[in-house]
């Protein structure tokens, strides 16, 4: 979860408080706070002067500011001999105390506020510093907790922080909303809705319908088209269903249109005051902003032509990437606003000259593509906080109020596919962005709580999806079927997994196969819980091997086991695996830093270039990666030695994401390494890296010699005349060159060397070197 500029505390069991980073202008901000928080709030208000003052220490009055402290909150106050002085470095700190300048005074109003008062002029010439009280017996005292305005200082106590940027209208209050919390919660968590919901296209008009079984009432609210019209939103009232559902069929085409519903709860059990909240339909296949409203459209079948299929899973090469990192350099002209939208890539991927094109994988992992919480169509977001899962992002879209976004995210799919690649989806269904539109349908049904009524957040971003719901399960089965019906997606893989849990990956599993047998499913096997159990081994799900690429870097870097890398290249280093396929391996990924970064820091890099060594690493690396059974997943850009400049975290970093073209003239050499490897991987030649099942172990020898090198020997398979050669790796990771002794089945045979320089001999393996040999 990202930092949106503040934070939330409870204040008594009804209210709480917001500190904000700056003055409020009026905006969502609060009500983000809130949501990420795990609450609901309502009436939103800044808090009055006095009390700003007594949170913060002051707040501007007209054009003077007042410095404020209550005796009640300090029992040394409550002597009425004490006197108190403000202490800051333009005035000594301490050196203030008895300086009648600085001395505060006991307010006319309230004998227990001590103030002063100074114009505003004075201290803004500062824009920000730090202050303190103290007594006249030099005693400093502590700012309250809570507080935002403040920062520990080099004694580690805690100082006030004035900053120009926050007059008092920085800390609002709200109204804690409870709504029914568990009421009834049980006689609707195992019910799983039936039909279709959100908006339907019926032949006598328009449908919608929506599944929130425990608020009083519903109603749908239809926008005008244009908000220059002068027209009103119109609110028609939605039927309650027994099942829980609330429904409105009207007599009138709703194509377009935008839309919400007015969910309506009681504020906490037991009283009788209600609170009103527009959300967005989840199941809304359109939207305009994180905020919404949805749109009411109808998603058309796609246009009949020969269906693509994926590769099958052994032949997989996927390349993780994300829409924009990919087009913000692309050396073809688009406009500024194209470089940030699905038909920019759409247009890219018809040109030959596309990098996705000239590397050679055959498939293309998205950073998700759902609607997400980027708070205008400019803010760079890696997509991993949705708050819908049927909507393409609106972010992405050349006009986000029209829904034409469904069209354009169809066309982009069409374009990766003409282009020979499966498209695979990163889907975020473990949590919710904000606005958390479902928690206003039913906090409770839709999320998971603990035993106290708080949000759980095995997420790490604090409101982690209930997937024992009955509702949440259809919610996420559908839109996962939509995908795969309205936009031919070839398959996809699911964040923090292990939050999902095993029974609801194997009802997902068993849905989409129905539909489409050669589906590709990911999963991404942890979460802060734990991980996925075994028993995931038994079916269709291949998971993300952070092993693999700890194993890796670790033994190209000097520090591994030669016979963990033995295991790798057998298909064998995650042992719970069933089959080879069902292992991702990688070595980077948008997250953590660039492998590159791993292996040297970015200032040990000389004009665009690592250190020959380091390369050298790199190269090995990769190489063993792509010579496993599983399925290698590269990140865009790694096949360039693309550096984030060894920072960890770059989900707001558009700037080190953006895949930089211009690299490849620097890095050439590792680019057609890496786009060699995966070549051969896919060729005939390498059929025996690309294993649906595992191979018997006698089909191996493996050598560990010298400097923890290693001669890895894969004999041909049983029965198949295709694979009638033998393959031979030799790696070594030393800063030495080294000879190792090959046994005799490979003497008396001509070879061939694959990867690695011509006139190389068989057995001679150069330091930090990869080669790959065919012997028939």
């Amino acid at each position: 979860m990202y930092s949106r500029g503040g934070y939330v505390c409870k204040e008594t069991k009804n209210f709480g408080l917001i500190f904000l980073k700056k003055d409020w202008d009026g905006g969502r901000l609060p009500e983000d706070l809130v949501e990420e928080a795990g609450l609901i709030g309502s009436s939103f208000s800044i808090v009055d002067q006095v009390k700003s003052a007594q949170l913060g220490g002051y707040v501007k009055v007209e054009e003077q500011v007042h410095f404020l402290i209550n005796a009640n909150d300090y029992p040394i106050l409550k002597d009425k001999e004490t006197k108190v002085f403000l202490a800051t470095n333009f005035n000594g700190w301490g050196n203030s105390v008895g300086d009648s300048k600085w001395e505060l005074t006991k307010s006319d109003s309230d004998e227990n506020l001590f103030k002063l008062v100074i114009d505003w002029k004075i201290v803004s010439i500062h824009d920000s510093f730090s202050f303190k009280f103290i007594t006249d017996q030099g005693i400093w005292i502590e700012p309250p907790e809570p507080i935002s305005r403040s920062e520990k200082n080099e004694l580690g106590t805690k100082n006030f922080v004035f900053d120009v940027k926050r007059t008092g209208k920085d800390i609002l209050c709200f109204e804690l909303m409870e709504g029914p919390k568990n009421e009834n919660l049980g006689n609707w968590l195992n019910q799983i809705p039936r039909g279709n919901f959100g908006y339907t296209k019926t032949s006598n008009g328009s449908s919608f319908r929506v599944f929130a079984p425990r608020v009083i009432n519903v109603e749908l609210l239809l926008y005008p088209l244009s908000s220059d019209s002068g027209n009103k939103i119109e609110r028609y009232p939605m039927n309650r269903n027994q099942d829980g559902s609330w429904e409105i069929n009207l007599s009138m085409n709703c194509e377009g249109l935008p839309y919400k519903y007015s969910i309506q709860q009681i504020s906490r059990s037991g009283e009788s005051k209600v609170f009103e909240k527009e959300v967005v339909d989840p199941y809304a296949r359109a939207m305009n902003g994180r905020e919404g409203p949805g749109i009411a459209v109808t998603v058309k079948p796609p246009h009949e032509k020969a269906k693509f299929t994926p590769p099958e899973k052994q032949d997989l090469v996927i390349l993780e990437t994300h829409v924009r990192d990919l087009l913000v350099h692309a050396s073809i002209p688009l406009t500024a606003s194209e470089r940030m939208q699905f038909c920019g890539l759409s247009k890219w991927l018809k040109s030959d000259d596309c990098y996705l094109r000239k590397l050679g994988v055959n498939a293309i992992e998205l950073q998700p593509i759902h609607e997400f919480d980027a708070r205008d169509k400019q803010e760079y977001h890696w997509g991993y906080m949705s708050v819908n899962f049927f909507a393409p992002a609106s972010s992405y879209a050349s006009n986000p109020s029209d829904g034409s976004v469904i069209n354009e995210f169809k066309d982009l799919v069409g374009q990766f596919h003409d282009a020979g690649l499966a498209v695979i989806i990163d889907v975020v269904y473990n949590h919710v962005g904000i606005p958390a539109h479902l928690s206003f349908l039913d906090r409770e049904l839709y999320f998971s709580t603990d035993e106290n009524g708080n949000l759980s957040n095995h997420s790490g971003c604090g409101n982690d999806i209930n997937a024992e719901s009955g509702a949440v399960r259809k919610l996420v089965i559908d839109s996962l079927a939509a995908m795969v019906n309205d936009f031919e997606i070839d398959g996809f893989r699911f964040d923090l997994g292990e939050l999902l849990g095993i029974n609801l990956l194997s009802e997902i599993e068993a849905e989409l196969l129905s539909i489409k047998p050669d589906l590709i499913l990911i999963a991404e096997p942890w979460s802060f819980r734990g991980r996925l159990p075994e028993k995931i081994n038994q079916t269709q799900y291949s998971l993300w091997s952070d092993n693999c690429r700890e194993k890796l870097l670790n033994f190209v870097k000097g520090n591994g086991q030669a016979s963990e890398v033995i295991d790798l290249l057998t298909g064998s280093l995650d042992k719970q695996n069933r089959q080879p396929w069902q292992s991702i391996n990688y070595l980077e990924s948008h997250d953590d830093l660039a492998f590159i970064d791993r292996i040297c820091s970015y200032q040990d890099w000389k004009e665009g270039r690592p250190p020959t060594k380091v390369v050298n690493q790199a190269k090995l690396a990769i190489g063993l990666l792509l010579l496993s059974p599983g399925i290698p997943m590269i990140a865009s850009g790694q096949d360039y030695l693309r550096s984030k400049q060894g920072v960890q975290n770059t989900y707001q970093r558009g700037d080190l994401n953006a895949l930089n073209y211009d690299q490849f003239e620097l890095t050439q050499d590792f680019h057609n390494w890496t786009k060699a490897l995966i070549s051969l991987r896919l060729s005939e030649d390498g059929e025996l890296f690309r294993l649906s099942n595992f191979m018997h172990e006698d089909q191996y020898v493996s050598i560990i010699g010298p400097g923890n090198s290693i001669a890895h020997i894969i004999l041909p398979r049983v029965n198949k005349s295709s694979s009638s050669y033998i393959l031979l790796i030799l790696a070594n990771p030393s800063d030495d060159e080294i000879t190792i002794s090959l046994p005799e089945i490979c003497n008396g045979k001509k070879v061939n060397i694959l990867i690695g320089e011509k006139d190389s001999r068989l057995g001679i393996i150069p330091s930090v070197g990869l080669q790959v040999w065919k012997l028939t």
